[in-house]
């Protein structure tokens, strides 16, 4: 497991939040948007932004300085949380760190959290699984005609 701490975004944090998630998606032209840095701040005054810091004596990473995960949850009308995003950098993935910025973002969670997850990412269903959640929904045509989604829930004990 890489050594990071999972905090809060901080201001200074957003810019390398949005470099992040510039990297963090595989760049498909009319499928995958980033939010820019300006979306960060909007959300930082509703929702839930954690990020995964590397230790101080750590290496950089490319674009993102310092930051090895983010992720973003905010509050919906219906009085539940929606998970929006969670990602984590390339150079860091398959050491814990999602699973961490999960863990956490649950612990804070005193309400229902919802995700959506593509039916067929069955590694991506297994893990929130794993971390609780259950389908709520299947939802047929979510963004277009072919591209499904389980609308999944983690209902805190």
């Amino acid at each position: 497991m890489t050594d990071v701490r999972i905090e809060a975004a901080k201001s200074t944090d957003y810019l390398n939040v949005a470099a992040l998630d510039r990297i963090a998606w595989p760049i498909v032209p009319d499928v995958f948007i980033p939010d820019g840095e300006h979306i960060w701040r909007v959300w930082s005054d509703v929702a839930t932004l954690l990020i995964a810091r590397q230790a101080s004596d750590a290496p950089p990473l490319r674009d993102s300085h310092d930051i090895a995960g983010a992720l973003v949850q905010f509050p919906t009308k219906q009085g539940e949380l929606f998970l929006h995003k969670i990602m984590v950098h390339p150079d860091c993935r398959g050491a814990g760190i999602g699973t961490q910025l999960m863990r956490a973002a649950l612990a804070q969670a005193n309400v229902p959290v919802l995700l959506t997850v593509d039916p067929q990412n069955a590694p991506a269903v297994k893990l929130y699984e794993s971390l609780g959640f259950s389908v709520r929904e299947h939802i047929r045509g979510f963004y277009r005609p072919h591209e499904d989604r389980y609308l999944m829930v983690y209902r805190p004990t």
